[in-house]
């Protein structure tokens, strides 16, 4: 492929491969896509699974005593795999974690993972709103601090409230003026089976879904470790005998609060041994 032509340049990025090309368009944009490279198949079988997941998830809910519709849960799975275990392939999944050391470096933990569901026909949608997935933060870094690697499920479509993006805006630190916003925003449309691969720092919403079937997804944050987890997930998960020492590294093992100067100076020995 020809190169670019250019002057004056003295600097410039390199790219190794696809995962350089997608980093750099986080870093330049916030946003990318990058496909899961998932058969029709796998992705008709998750669809099932979570279905059947929102399904014993309500129940269990309510079996102890949550309306999830009275506390504006209804349209969340939180820790989904650990409702259907099938899904920390997702989690896992290893063109996403060729994508996050490339933009995240050699640790990273996961933050969240959520089941989200935006219903058909719905009129009122709580992620429609403009926020960051660090919310109620106003500063910029010079590396990203944590990625969103938003699963579709299903297609996202304009009809059925793809995500909304304002590009560049991680690198801004106040929300922009609202003609601003109706200029840049950028719907972000993929097929089933795509991450949309966000900073979590540019500003973003879901849409309206206004067609008759609901739009699946699975939201999943990534973080340094220095930023703590939405569920401490190495509590959470009864059974940590499944995966590799990479894989619980990710999970936040090995994270846990020091309660004492004793537990420090334990940890520490341990170390040395």
């Amino acid at each position: 492929m020809t190169e670019i032509s250019r002057y004056g340049v003295l600097e410039t990025t390199g790219a190794r491969d696809v995962y350089d090309v997608l980093a750099e368009e986080v870093r330049l944009l916030g946003y990318s896509a990058l496909e899961a490279a998932l058969s029709e198949s796998e992705l008709d079988n998750y669809s099932k699974h979570f279905d059947e997941a929102e399904l014993q998830y309500g129940a269990d809910a309510s079996a102890r005593g949550y309306n999830l519709e009275e506390i504006n849960e209804r349209d969340a799975i939180r820790l989904l795999p650990t409702i259907s275990p099938l899904f920390w392939e997702i989690v896992f999944n290893e063109r996403l974690h060729q994508l996050l050391s490339r933009l995240l470096g050699g640790y990273y933990i996961l933050n969240q993972v959520n089941g989200l569901i935006n219903r058909g026909n719905q009129s009122k949608y709580h992620q429609a709103q403009y926020h960051r997935d660090l919310p109620y933060q106003h500063f910029t870094s010079s590396r990203p601090l944590a990625i969103n690697a938003l699963f579709a499920l299903d297609d996202f479509t304009i009809e059925n409230g793809a995500t909304r993006v304002i590009p560049g805006s991680h690198h801004r630190e106040a929300f922009p003026p609202d003609e601003v916003v109706r200029r840049l925003e950028k719907q972000v449309i993929v097929k089933r089976g795509t991450f949309v691969v966000l900073d979590c720092m540019v500003y973003h919403a879901g849409g309206t879904n206004m067609t008759a079937r609901n739009r699946r997804a699975i939201n999943h944050v990534f973080t340094i470790p220095m930023l703590r987890q939405q569920f401490h997930i190495s509590s959470v998960v009864a059974d940590a005998s499944g995966f590799s020492d990479q894989q619980k590294k990710i999970l936040g093992y090995g994270l846990e609060e020091f309660r004492s100067v004793d537990d420090w100076l334990r940890s520490r020995q341990t170390k040395a041994i």
